[in-house]
């Protein structure tokens, strides 16, 4: 059996234009020895619902098939719906974020007065300024953000493995 990507997006738009109905002819957009193949992919993927039959002596009939809201969502350039109840919001206190430099100025080869000097002013320094410090170092971090990608794939790889 071929992957047919062309054939894919062809059956999911067709489907989409006939939602919420089952269309009967997404079969005859192909080739009938692709289209059940691909047919069955999309099912497999949750793309797709189909009805059909399978036949004691063998071979397999698809009656009609369905686009699901996945399969929806999938097609549209933007995501749809799932792409927004996906979204994962991170939020870091104020605090932590403090507590996140401290440690960074802690560890640093900086001479002792000059660390005690900067983690005073970071204790002192009120919510304005420390929410201005904490976004100069995120456009830092993103200028020196291709030195970090080596880094980056490696923790990804083995969080995979």
């Amino acid at each position: 059996m071929k992957l047919i990507r062309e054939l894919q997006r062809e059956m999911l738009e067709h489907l989409r234009d006939c939602y919420p109905e089952a269309s009967e002819d997404v079969t005859s957009l192909g080739d009938p020895k692709y289209c059940a193949g691909n047919l069955y992919y999309l099912r497999d993927l949750g793309l797709v619902t189909l009805l059909d039959s399978e036949y004691i002596g063998g071979g397999r009939s698809i009656h009609c098939a369905t686009i699901t809201a996945k399969g929806l969502d999938f097609i549209e350039d933007d995501g749809g719906v799932s792409a927004v109840l996906s979204t994962v919001t991170v939020k870091l206190h104020e605090d932590t974020l403090r507590q996140l430099i401290e440690a960074k100025v802690q560890a640093s080869d900086l001479p002792e007065e000059q660390k005690s000097g900067i983690l005073k002013a970071l204790r002192e320094a009120p919510g304005e300024t420390t929410k201005q410090l904490i976004t100069k170092l995120v456009d830092l971090g993103m200028e020196n953000a291709p030195k970090a990608f080596p880094l980056i794939q490696t923790l990804l790889q083995s969080a995979q493995s």
